[in-house]
């Protein structure tokens, strides 16, 4: 098991455990503490995991439909009910969604009480359960509603990727490729590398990427907890790719989602010369190796709606994260006309 420190000035610090065959261990982590489980339901069916049969426990409603404000309402009213005190702990098991919804919750009851993450899915290992953004959906787009909660634990066992669907495999691995395109050369180029053992869900070199990917994240978020500037570097992608997400209303998968934004920031980047040809050619090769293809987009009236209520909007400009390397990136203002203008392209 390897270790890794999360510590923004002026809060608590994250502590990310990252191994294999480690989640039976969360009991141990958490005894004597009066634990409220919001659990994802893929959980209750997986024998990898057993919870006490003192926690208190919230299922979970499935991916983003538990990332509204109406089910968030249902798990704080539960956790009224266990009679939990502002010594309680949240533990959120499950994907990104979960995690988001859990943290978020934590952060509202009594005030605030301490969340760990078991995140269970890719995506939410080498991105969403680290950093503390927490968030619910509107019907005008992601992530507008939220608060910055950082989870006191993490604890990442690669063991259940071993039983993802493809699709959501893959959705998890396109985080880990913007962390690869926008952050770091060296997971860059052992996405490059090891594609066919990453391809495969080798454990050994999953453990490398999710600690990378983690890693790369952190180094901004001690940075920028608030998202004040360099934070938004992770947001790589994430432009186009929520607006995807909204208008299929969560039909897509988040990670492909913003897969198709990084084809499109690419595009940016190439218009506003941020990026010399060769390593773009290469941020698109690395994106095809992994399937991760230029799919084409709803219209731009469509998609144009949720941009404009991007929560990166000033005025008419949105910052806009885009790539002017291999693992480096930069925030630049992009007018709402000239996305419009590479949408109708």
């Amino acid at each position: 098991m390897k270790t890794l420190w999360c510590r923004p000035a002026g809060e608590p610090a994250s502590e990310v455990r990252i191994g294999r065959g480690i989640a039976p261990e969360l009991p141990a982590w958490a005894e004597n503490r009066e634990v409220f489980a919001l659990v994802d339901r893929a959980v209750f069916e997986n024998t990898r995991l057993t919870l006490p049969d003192a926690w208190a426990r919230h299922q979970a409603r499935p991916g983003e439909e538990q990332k509204t404000l109406a089910a968030c309402a249902q798990v704080l009213r539960a956790m009224v009910a266990t009679g939990l005190d502002r010594h309680g702990l949240l533990i959120a098991i499950g994907g990104g969604a979960v995690g988001d919804a859990g943290s978020f919750c934590a952060s509202l009851y009594l005030r605030g009480i301490e969340a760990w993450q078991v995140p269970t899915t890719l995506l939410s290992m080498v991105d969403s359960s680290v950093g503390g953004k927490t968030a619910v959906n509107l019907p005008e787009g992601k992530n507008l509603v939220g608060t910055v909660h950082p989870a006191r634990l993490v604890i990442i066992d690669v063991d259940f990727a071993e039983s993802l669907p493809d699709t959501e495999f893959r959705s998890g691995l396109a985080e880990a490729v913007k962390m690869g395109i926008g952050l770091d050369r060296e997971l860059f180029e052992l996405l490059e590398r090891e594609r066919t053992r990453v391809l495969q869900r080798d454990p050994d070199v999953l453990l490398e990427v999710i600690e990378r990917s983690i890693a790369a994240k952190i180094a901004v978020v001690e940075d920028d907890l608030h998202d004040n500037g360099r934070r938004r570097l992770l947001n790589l992608g994430h432009t186009l790719g929520h607006a995807i997400e909204a208008h299929a209303r969560g039909g897509n998968p988040h990670g492909l989602c913003v897969a198709r934004g990084l084809h499109f920031a690419l595009e940016l980047a190439r218009d506003d010369n941020a990026i010399a040809a060769d390593d773009a050619s290469r941020c698109r090769e690395l994106l095809h190796a992994y399937g991760y293809r230029r799919d084409p987009l709803p219209p731009p009236e469509a998609l144009m709606p949720f941009i404009a209520n991007d929560k990166k909007l000033q005025g008419d400009t949105v910052q806009f994260a885009l790539p002017c390397g291999i693992g480096e990136s930069r925030v630049a203002p992009v007018t709402l006309d000239s996305i419009r203008a590479r949408l109708e392209t």
